[in-house]
């Protein structure tokens, strides 16, 4: 190093040394001149790492805040110079991390906000489906459930309630007529048509049987 650029470093470091004292004391002039001879270089340095303008300024901000506010034991370690930019980066480090969790916390609460107005859409379409089932006539009613929900075959709902597995097949087609009629308007299902067996029940049918049963 060229000789009279080691005495301006050393000059240098020996102002700031000077002003690091002077602050320790509360001289706002000496903190004052601190700050504009950094300020720009760190604004630099803490946007390499945040890549915000509003957040470098803030990280260096924060950095001569707390010096400011703690500066009665303000005693930097080695150059005033690397103690700065040391505290910069750390506290750019940081506001990244902070981000990064905030990131993280956001996206689970909306996976979890999303998770429970499914679940709430269902139980209300489930809800919405047995008010249906129990505006039918008693025969048709029981003819539907046991078909949607317990999901018998037409031979096991005839035997069950002792009629003929016709008489299933038409009161299974004029119930399923009016639960469509009676649940297209709610916005979660289609506007569909399903043949008389109920083979395409589950076309609109919003959960499992199960589900239903429990409900």
């Amino acid at each position: 190093m060229p000789l009279e650029n080691r005495f301006a470093k050393e000059s240098e470091t020996s102002a700031e040394r000077a002003w690091a004292d002077r602050i320790r004391g509360g001289d706002r002039t000496a903190f004052e001149a601190l700050y504009r001879k950094y300020w720009q270089p760190l604004y630099a340095f803490a946007f390499r790492y945040v890549r915000s303008k509003e957040d470098a300024e803030e990280v260096v901000q924060d950095v001569f805040f707390r010096i400011w506010r703690g500066r009665a034991d303000w005693v930097p370690a080695g150059a005033v110079r690397n103690y700065v930019y040391c505290a910069v980066r750390n506290a750019a480090r940081d506001r990244l991390e902070r981000t990064a969790v905030a990131r993280r916390w956001h996206v689970g609460q909306v996976a979890t906000a999303a998770g429970i107005q499914s679940e709430l859409e269902v139980a209300e379409l489930v809800a919405l489906v047995q008010r249906a089932l129990d505006e039918l006539p008693p025969r048709r009613s029981a003819v539907c459930k046991l078909r949607l929900i317990d999901e018998l075959s037409y031979a096991q709902i005839a035997d069950r309630l002792g009629i003929r597995e016709k008489t299933v097949e038409t009161q299974l087609a004029r119930g399923l007529k009016f639960l469509r009629e009676r649940m297209c308007p709610y916005p979660g299902l289609q506007r569909t048509s399903a043949p008389a067996d109920g083979s395409a029940v589950n076309r609109w049918r919003p959960t499992s049987a199960a589900a239903l049963r429990g409900a």
